[in-house]
This record gives structure tokens, C-alpha cells and sequence, in this order.
């Protein structure tokens, strides 16, 4: 007799939000990279973190849409579909100040929120890829 457990379907919402998370994190990656350019003092860099800031804020917002359309299909209640909808909402609005502090702020308060933001979609990711 066999007793294995048939896997539960993935809803194509969670892997909306799934695709969603992994390209807000690589565009985070990236600013950091071209943060670390900016560090040495490649000015050349200067366009790619400007530019890459968008991206970063494109892909939060592509997060935060899919994580709503989850946690609709979820049935709008509490639990991980919430939680993964108000973590992507939080990565969604630190982007702003953060980007803000980096033009017009001081730097020893642009790159913390950057780890704080960081920190924030990484939790995201965590949400979205765990077992259902």
C-alpha cells in the first residue's frame, strides 16, 4: 500500500509573490553592488544606483500587488498571507525614505535603512518560500 502524502497545489498567486520577492531582493543586490562602486569612488557607478533605486521600487510595488492578490485568495483572514502582505507593504514603504536619504539626506542614515530594508524583504522572501 502506499502512504505518501500527496503535495498540496501552490496557488499561482503565492508564486506570483514568490518571482515578486526574488526580483525585489536581486534588485537590492544590485544597489548594493553599485553602492560598493560608489564607495571606492566610481563615479561612473553613480547612474547604475540612481537608476537601480526604480527597479528597486518597481519590484517592491510587483511585491506588494502580489502579496495582496495571496492574501485575497487566502480569504482576506489572518495568518501567513497577512503577515507576508504587511512585510511586503513595510520593504514597500521603507523604499521611499531610504532612496530619499540617499539623494537629498546624509549617508550614515541612507545606508542603514538600506539593511533595514534589506532585512525587511529578506523576511519577505522567508514568508513567501516556506512550506504552505
Amino acid at each position: 500500500m502506499d502512504r505518501t502524502v500527496p503535495t498540496p497545489a501552490i496557488p499561482a498567486a503565492l508564486w506570483a509573490v514568490r518571482v515578486a520577492v526574488l526580483a525585489h531582493l536581486a534588485a537590492i543586490l544590485w544597489e548594493g553592488a553599485t553602492a560598493g562602486q560608489l564607495v571606492t569612488f566610481n563615479t561612473g557607478a553613480l547612474p547604475l544606483h540612481y537608476f537601480g533605486a526604480f527597479g528597486v521600487h518597481a519590484a517592491a510595488a510587483l511585491q506588494l500587488l502580489a502579496a495582496l492578490w495571496y492574501w485575497n485568495s487566502a480569504g482576506r483572514g489572518g495568518g501567513p498571507a497577512r503577515t507576508l502582505l504587511l512585510v511586503s507593504g513595510l520593504a514597500f514603504v521603507l523604499g521611499f525614505p531610504q532612496a530619499a536619504l540617499g539623494t537629498f539626506g546624509p549617508l550614515q542614515a541612507h545606508v542603514p535603512l538600506a539593511l533595514v530594508l534589506t532585512g525587511a524583504a529578506v523576511w519577505a522572501a522567508v514568508l513567501a518560500w516556506r512550506r504552505p
